[in-house]
């Protein structure tokens, strides 16, 4: 992903609406190959799973904490919160309601449901989905709706003050019914949307600050790169060895990933890697997708689906992941983005 700031519009007669900040969708593939690493089992095989020597059991805790996929996950709810916002930022624009909800469920919607219809014609279940990334884009989906009335709320209150209302509030009113819970999901939909909500606040709170041109340091942006893994590193041990369950560390960590993000998004884009950007076009699909083409992999191939692979394999999964996931965007993704845009017109 990117770092920095750069508004770009496609073509000389573009809208506002049409802005891009630059280094965005490397953040979204980024996050997403984190997720994937931490649920196809990067870790177990490339730290040696036997970790007999002292060496290895190192090499293995240390992998073991900084492919953490939830702590990804939330980044996402940040980037999104962001996204979401950005074109209403400061009041520089109206939202149509209706259109702005019926583009939205269309995006996410459609992709979801072929994907979850895939899974089952293969013997699956929405759990193979669910259990890995279904529960945040429902999430996602919750904050969809609710932003009429969070940009009202934003707009009267302020963002500031929405989120110390909000961040407190939620801890104390989802962690209780579940005071043991390791995972982050594990209140139902509606109370892990209000959970992750403060989170989702923290984008639109960056997006509402944003200043195009600022450009920080080498050091400060090395640094609070270090910052967000450490501390995402961090709340992993915490769950592993300390018994403290996500949903106590993610919300703090969420901070973190918000000053992270500040300096990442005001880089040149003269400095983002095209690749990056390529692949945070599908990042969607890839996410959606990765875990019921794993399962895909491993049967033909013959493998278990809890079995640690070699490196070999492992790549040639992952290969196949991003080669299926690809096509699923170009099928489906694309398709329905294409598909909201005219639709949206007409209304």
């Amino acid at each position: 992903m990117q770092t920095g700031i750069s508004i770009n519009q496609q073509g000389k007669n573009a809208q506002p609406a049409q802005e891009r900040v630059a280094g965005m969708d490397s953040i979204r593939f980024i996050a997403a190959l984190w997720v994937a690493f931490y649920h196809l089992g990067f870790s177990s095989t490339f730290s040696l799973s036997e970790r007999v020597s002292l060496e290895q059991k190192i090499l293995g805790a240390a992998l073991d904490s900084v492919f953490c996929g939830p702590a990804a996950v939330i980044v996402f709810f940040v980037i999104s919160g962001f996204c979401i916002h950005f074109p209403y930022r400061n009041g520089r624009k109206e939202l149509e309601a209706g259109t702005f909800l019926l583009r939205r469920y269309i995006r996410i919607l459609v992709p979801l449901l072929i994907c979850i219809a895939t899974v089952n014609m293969m013997g699956m279940t929405y759990d193979s989905v669910g259990r890995l990334v279904g529960w945040s884009i429902e999430c996602e989906l919750v904050y969809y709706t609710a932003y009429p009335l969070i940009l009202i709320l934003g707009r009267k209150v302020g963002w500031t003050k929405l989120i110390f209302i909000f961040f407190p509030l939620a801890l104390l009113l989802v962690l209780p019914r579940n005071p043991t819970a390791m995972m982050y999901p594990s209140f139902g939909l509606l109370w892990n949307a209000l959970l992750g909500l403060p989170c989702w606040l923290l984008g639109c709170k960056l997006a509402e600050g944003f200043k195009a041109g600022a450009n920080p340091s080498p050091k400060t942006k090395l640094l609070w790169r270090v910052l967000v893994i450490a501390s995402g590193s961090l709340t992993f041990s915490l769950m592993l060895h300390a018994g403290v369950g996500f949903p106590w560390s993610l919300n703090f960590f969420a901070i973190i990933a918000f000053f992270w993000l500040k300096n990442e998004l005001f880089t040149d884009k003269k400095k983002c890697f095209s690749i990056l950007e390529w692949g945070g076009k599908w990042s969607y699909s890839f996410y959606m997708m990765h875990g019921p083409l794993s399962t895909i992999y491993n049967r033909i191939s013959g493998f278990d689906d809890h079995e640690v692979l070699s490196p070999t394999h492992w790549i040639l999964r992952l290969l196949f992941v991003f080669a299926g996931s690809y096509v699923f965007y170009l099928a489906f993704e694309k398709t329905s983005h294409q598909f909201a845009r005219r639709i949206t017109k007409r209304t």
